[in-house]
């Protein structure tokens, strides 16, 4: 019988608690769509940690796979991709690994027949044993095999699972057939499964330290490379291949690293002497777990969300409690009857948990659907490449944490609403009357408390988004030594056979460049090597030829056409820019960082500077610009004509006289005029690749303002909750005092000092967590502060102005208090 009698009693407390939420459906809807956001929330940040940081890698057994980096000193020892004859020997000599590859990524266009334009797809070029190292088996076909690595037999592909569904439509016979990338027809042999994820060029970078490309394709066709080691030199080519290997059983990482530091000390050893760098230590292997590499510096930031948003999870239980307490007091009359009836104290919790847990319940559901759809859209529309962005997807932990939110929830908005019915005393509750019944001083402090707790929460997230959100503007309107208005640029890749000859890709640049400027309204047109704000490329060293024994600053080179300053705007210092002319001279414009750095106080005007085996005359000095990325300092760079290096894939720069949003179609019209079946990879403003080159900055500094802004509304939603139920607890002392001579004044004041102590504590409080936390916030914003006052400042205005207001229509109802109508009421 006890355990119907016990089903049926949670039937009742459950009907009950409908009841009684039903009859504050203001309470209800609020609590609900309080918990749905917070859990909401906190489930789609937890998913994209869970997915990228904590979730191992898609592989079998990939604890044991790593990345392979060299740390060379002219290359400031940044971890960069190894170089190709080095890695040979790795492989060759190296006990502590069952395989290592070799690949490099990229993107190309793809046809599939027909007269249709190439569409860019992400590509993976790759010693054949990749899938061997990765331990994965195509769904479709077969893999690589060592053959496939041979010269003119290497005309193979495999396709990933969304390829195959989106282009190809899940054919299932799919394996065999041909399809063209670039202008070398591959065939098919296999498909690799759904699960299979690789990382893309912004995950996985050859320099760490690079600054992530906008757009990226995610990889989608994996072919074989044919790699001739004898192209390569002994001591460069860096920073162009990646290394993955799978260690042996039972090998550490730190035992790879020294086996392979060994083995780095034969290979300076045995390099060419006009190549070897012979100082100790100059050349230098590391070994990196993949999930670690791939990871990169996304962690911190990820982290730090999370943090936010579970500060903000915190915030809203509070305000939670703090509604839920004032509810309890005021049904103190309908308990100490029960209790005075016969019910047990534990009935009495039970029912009051279970309102609370159906709250939870439908607020942790709701959660989890806006957590669901906003995943989605997130993964479909972000400009934010967040690595593993593609495998993001709820799964049974996140519901687990889901879950624990829900049941963490209801504990803690549960928990002080509980213990003011165990001091419930039916006997001296009913023989009190209504005014004095609602509300006690212990009440009133657990009030405070819960309000000092939500201003700490409120104030560390509200400094953490001012610092992000000045940061995030100081970026934007920095000097950048460039003007983006009225700019597009259009990226073109070039194929090796049709344009394989540097002659072809020259008469493609003039002829492109000749119609871009041939468009109405066209003011300049130019190229360039390296897109804008996506890094430092093509690092090189530089020295005078007056000095070839000082060794001069690693530079950024810069292949670029006349008309290309012209284009950016950027401001020459001295000299001149490139003309026709240079095209038969070896000219070479320095950066005015660079040209300090080797002349000082001289002209360096008319010098001659050397590099990559080549004499280069100084024809002009442009002022530094942040070229390279809007989050370091102006990078060094050297510019020379396109017509020294003729690059595969181009960026040709376009100002208009009007919008640059009117120049993308016309840009694209015009080279596929010339050559339709060239891969246009990407058309767009250059004020668009400034906002992407910022996305990941964007984000955060959106999400913290979101979070902010919502903690700020939840804490003067808790001021004001608190002050409400002080006033209609203390009506009759209010009434007494205003009898006694108190004025309304007088009231104000004191109903917003009430609210004072809590506010200012939890300002405190926030403003010591903020500096706990300034380490890490430099870790993620370049030069912003620990502690940066005006912030502060602002900060503490905006809280304490919503703080005021927050308070005034308590302390408006408390100075409206008739004396006579509360004394009566005794």
């Amino acid at each position: 019988m006890w355990g119907r009698n016990h089903w049926n009693i949670l039937a009742q407390d459950l009907r009950h608690a409908v009841r009684r939420l039903r009859r504050s459906p203001g309470f209800t809807f609020t609590a609900i769509l309080t918990l749905a956001l917070g859990i909401g929330s906190s489930t789609a940040i937890f998913t994209i940690v869970d997915t990228t940081v904590l979730k191992p890698l898609s592989y079998r057994d990939s604890g044991s796979l790593v990345a392979l980096w060299e740390r060379v000193r002219f290359l400031a020892f940044e971890p960069t991709g190894p170089n190709p004859r080095h890695v040979d020997v790795w492989r060759k000599r190296a006990a502590s690994f069952s395989g290592v590859t070799l690949l490099r990524q990229g993107a190309i266009g793809l046809t599939t027949g027909g007269s249709d334009h190439p569409q860019l797809v992400g590509t993976v070029m790759t010693l054949p044993n990749l899938f061997e190292v990765l331990q994965a088996t195509p769904l479709l076909g077969r893999g690589f095999i060592p053959e496939d690595g041979v010269e003119g037999r290497d005309k193979v592909a495999i396709l990933t699972y969304n390829l195959w569904q989106g282009l190809f439509h899940g054919d299932p016979n799919i394996v065999g057939k041909s399809i063209r990338l670039g202008d070398v027809p591959r065939e098919v042999i296999g498909v690799l499964p759904k699960s299979f994820h690789f990382p893309n060029r912004n995950a996985l970078r050859s320099f760490q330290s690079k600054q992530p490309l906008s757009s990226v394709p995610e990889p989608s066709v994996f072919v074989p490379a044919a790699v001739d080691l004898s192209q390569f030199s002994w001591n460069g080519e860096y920073g162009n291949w990646i290394a993955l290997a799978r260690l042996k059983p039972g090998v550490a990482v730190k035992e790879a690293q020294a086996e392979l530091n060994l083995i780095e000390t034969q290979i300076v050893q045995e390099m060419p002497a006009n190549q070897r760098d012979s100082r100790p230590g100059s050349l230098q292997a590391f070994v990196q777990p993949m999930q670690e590499a791939v990871v990169g510096n996304s962690e911190t930031g990820l982290w730090l969300l999370m943090a936010a948003v579970l500060g903000l999870m915190l915030i809203a239980c509070m305000n939670l409690a703090s509604a839920q307490l004032a509810r309890t007091l005021s049904r103190q009359r309908e308990a100490s009857v029960r209790t005075a009836l016969g019910a047990p104290m534990w009935r009495l919790l039970r029912s009051s948990l279970t309102e609370n847990l159906l709250l939870a319940a439908a607020g942790g559901a709701a959660g989890v659907f806006l957590a669901s759809e906003g995943l989605d859209v997130f993964r479909r529309y972000s400009l934010v490449d967040l690595p593993r962005l593609s495998e993001v997807q709820l799964n049974n932990t996140v519901l687990f944490f889901s879950l624990a939110l829900i049941v963490g929830s209801t504990v803690l908005f549960s928990i002080l609403p509980a213990l003011s019915l165990l001091r419930t005393d039916p006997q001296g509750f009913l023989q009190q009357g209504t005014s004095r019944a609602v509300g006690n001083r212990i009440g009133r402090r657990f009030h405070s408390w819960l309000i000092g707790f939500q201003v700490f929460g409120c104030t560390a997230l509200l400094l953490v988004t001012g610092l992000f959100s000045k940061n995030l503007l100081s970026l934007m309107y920095q000097e950048k030594g460039f003007e983006t208005e009225q700019v597009a640029f259009a990226q073109v890749n070039l194929s090796g056979q049709t344009h394989g000859p540097a002659h072809s890709r020259i008469a493609f640049i003039d002829s492109v460049l000749e119609s871009l400027r041939g468009i109405p309204g066209a003011q300049a047109a130019g190229l360039v090597s390296a897109m804008p704000l996506e890094g430092e490329s093509w690092i090189e060293s530089l020295r005078r030829v007056d000095q070839p024994n000082k060794e001069g600053p690693l530079i950024n080179l810069r292949w670029v056409s006349p008309g290309y300053f012209e284009t950016m705007r950027h401001r020459l210092v001295a000299g001149r820019f490139f003309e026709e002319r240079d095209r038969n001279l070896n000219s070479v414009v320095l950066s005015e960082g660079e040209a300090k750095s080797l002349w000082q106080n001289e002209n360096p005007i008319g010098g001659m500077i050397t590099t990559q085996g080549r004499q280069f005359t100084v024809i002009g000095v442009v002022a530094d610009s942040r070229t390279a990325s809007l989050k370091s300092p102006p990078s060094k760079i050297a510019y020379l004509h396109y017509k020294d290096r003729t690059p595969g894939i181009l960026f040709f720069m376009m100002r208009g006289a009007q919008s640059a949003n009117t120049l993308v179609a016309s840009m694209r019209e015009a080279i596929w005029k010339l050559t339709p079946q060239v891969t246009i990879a990407r058309v767009k403003t250059l004020d668009a690749q400034v906002s992407e080159s910022l996305a990941a900055e964007r984000f955060q500094t959106f999400v913290l303002m979101t979070f902010g802004t919502s903690a700020l509304l939840l804490a003067m939603l808790g001021i004001h909750g608190m002050l409400s139920y002080s006033v209609a607890a203390r009506k009759q002392e209010i009434g007494v005092r205003m009898a006694l001579g108190a004025t309304r004044g007088r009231i104000y004041w004191h109903t917003f000092s009430e609210a004072g102590p809590p506010v200012l504590a939890g300002l405190v409080a926030g403003l010591i967590a903020s500096l706990l936390a300034s380490r890490a916030i430099r870790q993620v914003l370049y030069g912003a502060q620990g502690v940066d006052p005006p912030v502060v400042l602002i900060v503490a205005t905006i809280f304490l102005a919503a703080a005021v207001i927050a308070a005034f229509l308590p302390a408006r109802r408390a100075a409206s208090v008739d004396p006579m109508e509360s004394l009566r009421s005794d």
